[in-house]
C-alpha cells in the first residue's frame, strides 16, 4: 500500500505525525504485528520522513519484506520541549494505536494492527526514544532495536565534560554561540520534525539549524540542559560520576533513563559501531550487561572499525563492513520475538 500520514496527537497548534506502510503481502483477514521507527538527530532534531538524510531505508524494507507493518513516528524535540514530552508523546503514541477503531480507520479493508505486538526500533538520539517506549509504554513494545542509540549513559563526561575536540561532522568547528542563539529564544514554537539535510557546502543541518545546536551543546558539555530544560549540566560535571544521579531533582529523574531499567523492559538487540565518537559503545554496552543482570533477553552486535551510523571514517564515509548483516541479525531478532 501506499504511505498513510496521521496525526496521532495535537499539543496546542503542534500535529504530531506518524507514517504507516502495510506490507503488500498483506492478504485481507491479516492481523500484523508492527516495527516503530523513532529517528536520530540527537533529540533536537531530525525527521520521520525519508526527507532526513539519516532516514534508514533499508529498516523499511527489511519490515515490510517480513510481512510486518512499518510505522514511523515523529515526537516533540528540544527545545523548547524536554525529554518529559517525548514521554509523553511515546505514551500517546502507544495508547493510539492500542485504540480499536486505528485499524478500521487508517489501514486498508481488512488488515488489522496487533497492538499487543509491536517492536521499537531507534537511531542515535531515537535510540533514547525507543528507551522509552521500553519503560513507558502500554502496551509495552515486544522487542527494542538499538542502533547506535543515546541514553545508556547520559550522565557521563562524554556529555557533561567541555572539551577542546569537536564531533567528526563538516562544519562542527566553525558553529558558534551566535549560530545557535535563536534556538534560546524561550517564546521559540514547539517543533516535532525537522529534516537533516546534507547543503550545498558539505555541511550538515535542517532548516532551524537544530543540529547546530546539539553540536555546539556536546562540544560544550550540555547537551543534558536542552534535554531536561534545566541548567544542570554545569552542577554534575563538577560532581563524581557516582555523585551526580543523586544530584537530579526527583522531577527530572524520569528521564534519566539508565536509572528506570528493570526487569521489564523488553528483549532488545543493541547495534553499535566499534569506534563511534558521537555516541560512544559503551552506552549500549552498559545496557546490555544490565539487562543481563535482570534476566532480560538482549544481544549486543559490535561491529569493528564502524563510526557513528555504522560507517567508516573515510572521506566520503561508507557502510562499515558487516554492518548489513548486523542490522539484518537484529531484524531476525526483532521478528522472532514478534511471533513468540
Amino acid at each position: 500500500m501506499s504511505k498513510r500520514i496521521i496525526t496521532y496527537r495535537r499539543v496546542g497548534d503542534l500535529d504530531i505525525k506518524l507514517d504507516v506502510s502495510v506490507p503488500p503481502s498483506a492478504a485481507t483477514g491479516s492481523v500484523l504485528p508492527a516495527v516503530i521507527y523513532f529517528h536520530g538527530g540527537g533529540l533536537l532534531s531530525g525527521s520521520r520522513t525519508e526527507e532526513d538524510v539519516f532516514t534508514p531505508v533499508w529498516l523499511k524494507r527489511s519490515t515490510l519484506q517480513r510481512g510486518l507493518i512499518y510505522i514511523a513516528a515523529d515526537y516533540r524535540l528540544s527545545p523548547p520541549s524536554t525529554a518529559l514530552d517525548i514521554i509523553e508523546d511515546v505514551k500517546a503514541l502507544f495508547a493510539f494505536l492500542a485504540r480499536p477503531t486505528f485499524s478500521e480507520q487508517h489501514l486498508p479493508n481488512g488488515i488489522s494492527l496487533d497492538a499487543t505486538r509491536l517492536a521499537v526500533a531507534g537511531f542515535s538520539g531515537g535510540g533514547y526514544v525507543a528507551r522509552v517506549a521500553g519503560i513507558y509504554a502500554e502496551p509495552k513494545p515486544k522487542a527494542v532495536l538499538s542502533m547506535f542509540g543515546m541514553g545508556g549513559d547520559f550522565l557521563s563526561d562524554h556529555w557533561l565534560a567541555v572539551k577542546d575536540t569537536y564531533l567528526r561532522f563538516p562544519g562542527a568547528d566553525q558553529i558558534t554561540d551566535v549560530s545557535v542563539a535563536h534556538l534560546l529564544d524561550p517564546s521559540i514554537a514547539a517543533v516535532a520534525e525537522m529534516p537533516l539535510k546534507v547543503r550545498s557546502d558539505g555541511t550538515l543541518s535542517d532548516d532551524e539549524n537544530r543540529w547546530y545546536l546539539f553540536t555546539h551543546a556536546w562540544h560544550k558539555g550540555n547537551l543534558l540542559d536542552f534535554v531536561l530544560g534545566e541548567p544542570i549540566s554545569a552542577t554534575l560535571r563538577g560532581l563524581p560520576y557516582a555523585d551526580r544521579l543523586a544530584a537530579i531533582p526527583p522531577r527530572l529523574r524520569p528521564a534519566i533513563l539508565e536509572d528506570q531499567i528493570n526487569a521489564a523492559f523488553p528483549p532488545t538487540y543493541f547495534v553499535h559501531g566499534a569506534i563511534d565518537h558521537c555516541v560512544l559503545a559503551s552506552e549500549s554496552e552498559k545496557t546490555y550487561q544490565r539487562l543481563r543482570e535482570l534476566g532480560v533477553t538482549a544481544e549486543l552486535d559490535i561491529v569493528p572499525d564502524a563510526d557513528h551510523g555504522l560507517v567508516t571514517r573515510t572521506n566520503p564515509p561508507l557502510p562499515a563492513p558487516g554492518s548489513d548483516e548486523a542490522q539484518e541479525r537484529g531484524m531476525d531478532f526483532v521478528a522472532q520475538e514478534l511471533r513468540k
